[in-house]
């Protein structure tokens, strides 16, 4: 018998209107035959957030953008910046997203899975997903009903023919990492994807 996939489901909440960031909300889908449930988060830092999955995994949700730092030379390059947990972005901005989940026993958990959804006022960047471990990634464009690797869609040409295409950044709702492996215990891994405000 199959053992049941052990899954997380990260519901980023805040970026609303003209995105005034005030922080995020999270949410926990627990292995089928139990109750889901959400689960309260507590700040951890200026802009990122913690979830402990009963107390098997914990999970810190934090939120970048691209700003312009200067050295101790004087010299100003860009590079990643955390968020503060009052933040505000503007359409254009590009933002990445870090996702790190802590294996918080001394087992392994199998058929681990973290799940994204992709907030409404941005758009997920194709080909930015990364994760520090063998996974296989994938893409919902149903709100997370099925998962693909390349999302299709089907267009309807001028002479009326049907033809399937690789489906626009914007029609993507979530996105997933499949761990290929157990993660064992006291392990952390980190996924990250980035978005473009719209």
């Amino acid at each position: 018998m199959q053992e049941n996939p052990f899954v997380i489901l990260i519901i980023a909440l805040g970026l609303i209107g003209n995105l005034s960031w005030t922080g995020l909300a999270m949410a926990s889908i627990r292995p089928l035959g139990e109750t889901s449930s959400a689960i309260p988060v507590a700040q951890a830092g200026p802009a990122s957030v913690l979830l402990t999955q009963g107390n098997r995994v914990q999970i810190r949700l934090q939120l970048y953008h691209l700003g312009t730092v200067e050295d101790d030379q004087g010299n100003v390059k860009t590079e990643w910046v955390e968020l503060p947990a009052a933040a505000s972005v503007q359409p254009g901005e590009v933002l990445r997203y870090t996702i790190a989940a802590e294996n918080q026993t001394a087992e392994d958990i199998p058929n681990f899975i973290l799940t994204q959804p992709i907030p409404d006022p941005v758009v997920y960047i194709p080909d930015s997903s990364r994760i520090d471990t063998e996974a296989v990634i994938t893409y919902s464009i149903d709100n997370g009903e099925t998962f693909v690797e390349s999302p299709t869609v089907e267009v309807t040409l001028e002479n009326g023919q049907v033809e399937t295409q690789p489906a626009p950044p914007e029609t993507y709702t979530h996105l997933r990492w499949t761990l290929t492996n157990p993660l064992p215990p006291t392990a952390v891994v980190t996924g990250q994807f980035e978005v473009r405000v719209q």
